[in-house]
């Protein structure tokens, strides 16, 4: 029971990396902390574990990514270009800003929407997308926790005896 207790801590700490600065290196390595300054071709980032900042040399990083989701260096293969996004349509506008956009990020319209139609046209697909979004790790979480509970309880045998319910003996 302990190893499940300890599993679902340490899924919960993973879960909570959010509150970090990402850098990517070139060779995958990544690195959650936090980003202090650029002096030349020298990147000065602080790992979440370390005592002080690190200097690291811009051509060995493959992107620094923000907390608040802005790209210091490179970018993420997601993103397009601002002349790709104004091609987009409405919609397609819409469902590019729904998924690569932060949980808690907060809703604005792009600046190209001029009119209320389509205004009201992307704000209703992108709501959907997000509620789908939502749903699916709502609904995720609810699983990950049913399988947990049911392996953890089929590890435990209960005896109905004089109106408790007692671990069996047998364990």
């Amino acid at each position: 029971m302990r190893r499940y207790i300890v599993l679902l801590l340490i899924t919960g700490i993973l879960w909570a990396q959010t509150d970090f600065d990402k850098l990517v290196l070139k060779d995958g390595t990544t690195y959650f902390g936090e980003y202090s300054k650029i002096e030349g071709e020298i990147v000065y980032f602080k790992p979440q574990d370390a005592f002080g900042f690190q200097p690291v040399p811009v051509k060995l990083i493959k992107r620094l990514k923000l907390k608040d989701s802005h790209y210091i260096i490179g970018i993420d293969e997601n993103i397009l270009t601002l002349e790709e996004y104004q091609k987009l349509s409405t919609k397609e506008k819409a469902i590019y800003d729904a998924r690569n956009n932060e949980v808690n990020e907060q809703f604005s319209y792009p600046k190209s929407l001029a009119n209320e139609y389509d205004r009201l046209y992307y704000q209703q697909i992108y709501s959907n997308i997000r509620s789908e979004r939502k749903g699916g790790n709502v609904l995720c979480c609810v699983v990950v926790t049913g399988i947990l509970v049911y392996v953890a309880m089929s590890r435990l045998k209960f005896n109905y005896g004089g109106g408790l319910w007692e671990p069996s003996s047998n364990i």
